[in-house]
């Protein structure tokens, strides 16, 4: 069984180390067969970005043998070309000082690779991007082939403090000005990042790119599909329908829901209506790694500029999804501008549905959260966002209660949500008081069974509100490992009302059988947190 590339970004390293490698050189061999191709790229974080611009360099560096068994081993002529690399990823960014000193650096790791001395890189980064390609050009006698790592990285790192990325911006729009001077020189050239760019950017200078972000021809080229799943990780699905006693189809389906549903050109199905959508593969590895399901792109290295971006920005849940955009919309506005639902498709929490016809010159798509990995990140920056907690906050106390109701531990439960009321900004408790008029106590009572269903939903648990019986309708209904948690919330009544409301409207009724627990909460309205509450256990 070929082991998994967790962490491995080098091509050759994954190759060597008998790692599984899921063939992407027939989209990779569309890219480099025209002579003078110069492409843009743009994709949420996590990707496989850096392992492509990893093959391409070994592909344009000539290491056939590393290739075999691939599609395009037989198809490619292995001419080797001087290959200049840009990585932006580990760049420090917190000074222009630090962005400088890093472009100059990274210039100079590609001129020794090479042997090459570089007397202007004294004087700035872009002379002596400029000078290596011209004595590359020079000592090879060929066209250089140039690949850039998340060009913007400098910018998003400081996407809040305007001032900062304009000057920041400036620098790097002349340090890639460089290329268009040398696109005589150049055989290929591919720049990746998160965002995409505008014509007034990093890039006014660089306006020959062919952006391929949207082309359909390359909408599978980064991701995994369904059918690459199978293929490539069969011995590993094998495994855990050992571990679990699933079915193949039953665990399918739960991974699909879980890690599938990414459309980078918004068409989800072909014309014989295979589906064209995509898994986030550093989900998928770290899923076959530990062999249970959990939401590792949303909670491994979330990036913090999201978070800050929509705390800065705020953010409508209704008008995230409702508000339809364009192909254009895209390149209209800087990064640190973006509308909300724009930057937040662009980082992966959002992706597209083509709702015009595809053959539309300006397509038009709605958005959607992809899958259940996503919605709980995109749910915990949202519910800090709106109730003005910090995310570690939101980050912990949602683990917290994801831990206390697998152990059935209601007590805590109920601790980590008086927690949480504790952090929620007093403003958004004053203005219901002073809104509410003689409904204060309801309007009160749907605020504190908002905050709980949002912190719910962001730890990935399966909630109901107002689930209807034949008595009424319960305010939360729980549901965790086949026990089900029924839970009625008061503000300045008590929790024994709140308790006998259940039992005496039924609201457990739907659920008999099971183990269920029924809890009764009171918030007072005057300190905003929870005075007293009661459970019972009922099968």
């Amino acid at each position: 069984m070929k082991g998994l590339p967790l962490g491995l970004n080098d091509f050759k390293d994954l190759i060597k180390g008998n790692f599984v490698y899921v063939d992407k050189t027939m989209y990779i061999h569309e890219l480099v067969k025209r002579q003078k191709g110069l492409y843009f790229l743009s994709r949420p974080r996590r990707f496989g970005k850096s392992l492509l611009l990893s093959t391409l360099y070994y592909l344009f560096k000539g290491e056939r043998e590393l290739f075999e068994g691939t599609w395009i081993y037989d198809k490619w002529s292995w001419e080797e070309y001087p290959v200049v690399r840009i990585d932006m990823t580990d760049m420090k960014s917190e000074t222009l000082e630090k962005v400088e000193y890093g472009l100059r650096a990274v210039v100079q790791n590609n001129a020794e690779e090479y042997g090459i001395e570089l007397e202007s890189l004294r004087v700035d980064a872009g002379y002596g991007f400029s000078e290596l390609i011209v004595k590359l050009y020079r000592k090879f006698g060929k066209p250089v082939v140039v690949l850039i790592d998340e060009y913007e990285k400098p910018v998003l790192d400081n996407v809040i403090e305007k001032g900062k990325v304009e000057e920041i911006r400036r620098l790097l729009r002349g340090f890639y000005g460089t290329l268009k001077a040398h696109v005589d020189k150049i055989r290929f050239l591919l720049i990746t990042g998160l965002t995409k760019f505008t014509k007034m950017g990093v890039f006014s200078a660089l306006n020959n790119l062919t952006d391929i972000s949207f082309k359909p021809e390359y909408a599978q080229m980064l991701g995994y599909t369904h059918e690459e799943v199978i293929e490539y990780f069969d011995e590993y699905i094998a495994r855990y329908l050992q571990l679990t006693g699933l079915s193949k189809d039953e665990f399918l389906e739960m991974f699909r829901e879980y890690y599938d549903g990414y459309s980078f050109d918004g068409i989800w199905y072909d014309e014989e209506g295979k589906d064209r959508r995509v898994y986030n593969p550093y989900a998928v590895l770290l899923f076959f790694d530990n062999m249970r399901f959990a939401p590792y792109w949303s909670e491994t290295g979330a990036p913090s500029f999201v978070y800050e971006y929509l705390k800065k920005h705020g953010v409508s849940r209704q008008r995230l999804l409702e508000d339809k955009v364009s192909q254009s919309d895209f390149s209209s506005f800087e990064i640190e501008d973006n509308p909300p639902n724009m930057f937040l498709a662009q980082a992966g929490y959002l992706s597209l549905k083509l709702v015009t016809d595809r053959t539309d010159p300006e397509p038009v798509y709605e958005l959607y959260i992809p899958n259940k990995d996503v919605r709980r990140g995109l749910e915990k920056i949202m519910f800090a966002v709106e109730h003005k907690v910090s995310l570690s906050e939101v980050m912990s106390k949602s683990n917290e209660l994801m831990v206390a109701l697998k152990m059935k531990d209601v007590e805590k439960m109920v601790e980590v949500l008086d927690g949480i009321y504790a952090k929620v900004s007093w403003r958004v408790r004053r203005r219901i008081e002073r809104s509410g008029g003689k409904d204060r106590l309801t309007h009160l009572e749907s605020f504190y069974q908002g905050v709980m269903v949002s912190l719910m939903e962001s730890a990935g648990l399966s909630v109901v509100v107002e689930e209807e019986s034949a008595g009424g309708s319960a305010d939360v209904v729980v549901r965790m490992n086949g026990v089900v948690y029924v839970i009625e919330l008061k503000v300045d009544r008590s929790a024994r009302e709140a308790l006998e409301q259940i039992k005496e409207r039924g609201y457990h009724e739907p659920y008999r059988g099971k183990e269920v627990y029924l809890v009764g909460i009171s918030v007072s309205s005057k300190s905003g947190r929870i005075k007293d509450w009661e459970c019972e256990r009922v099968w």
